[in-house]
């Protein structure tokens, strides 16, 4: 099996992000890649410019962004941990969970050069292979930068995530209705009670959501109660 492991800060998600990951998918003949937000990258902790969305938010976003994406799998593991996140954990995790498995790691062509300075980066070049991309004309910093203006970002973002980046959807504050929603998708076979396909990663939305997104005077939540626009 081959496993691809792409994670950052995604800070937030954008369609460079979406682009490399079905480009890793293709080039390696991958049969899963995970996607993985950190909880605070090591290299990003004192910038006080990354923290413009909470992890559990760029985690929500993701999954907007990914839905759909064949063989992609959004994996929560580091902000479920939280504290800095070392990709030396993640990996090793994922090699003592799939043993056996080629497992590749995606970054950024300017992250190459610093790969050594990686926390235990030797064990981490025998447990993976570095596979590097360029950067893309995207970035999240200037999507940040154009939100904090008031400015578009359409055409950097996917369309999912631009849509709840403009209205401030959140998930639900329970977190057990979020895990009873999710665990009834699983039953149900992916469908939310609207009958549109929401697996793998929960996000529909349906028209009515949408209706009621684009209402200035409506606050609440989805009618699978998976997401609040507060």
């Amino acid at each position: 099996m081959k496993i691809g492991i792409f994670g950052g800060s995604f800070n937030p998600v954008h369609l460079g992000h979406v682009g490399v990951a079905k480009r890793a998918i293709d080039e390696l003949a991958l049969d899963k890649l995970l996607v993985i937000p950190a909880a605070t990258s090591p290299f990003k902790t004192g910038d006080a410019g990354e923290a413009m969305f909470s992890g559990d938010r760029r985690l929500m976003l993701v999954r907007a962004a990914f839905n759909g994406v064949d063989k992609v799998e959004v994996d929560p593991r580091e902000i479920v941990r939280g504290g800095v996140s070392y990709a030396i954990d993640t990996v090793r995790e994922i090699a003592e969970a799939n043993p056996g498995a080629e497992i590749f790691f995606i970054v950024g062509e300017d992250s190459v050069e610093g790969l050594p300075r990686w926390k235990d980066s030797e064990e981490l070049a025998k447990l993976c292979t570095f596979k590097a991309y360029p950067r893309t004309s995207e970035s999240s910093t200037e999507i940040r930068r154009r939100l904090a203006a008031g400015e578009d970002i359409a055409g950097l973002v996917p369309p999912a995530v631009a849509l709840f980046i403009k209205h401030d959807v959140r998930e639900a504050d329970d977190e057990k209705v979020v895990k009873a929603v999710r665990a009834g998708l699983v039953r149900k076979e992916g469908y939310c009670p609207c009958r549109l396909p929401k697996l793998p990663e929960f996000f529909c939305p349906c028209d009515e959501f949408k209706g009621q997104l684009a209402d200035a005077s409506y606050h609440g939540l989805c009618h699978c109660r998976l997401y609040l626009k507060p």
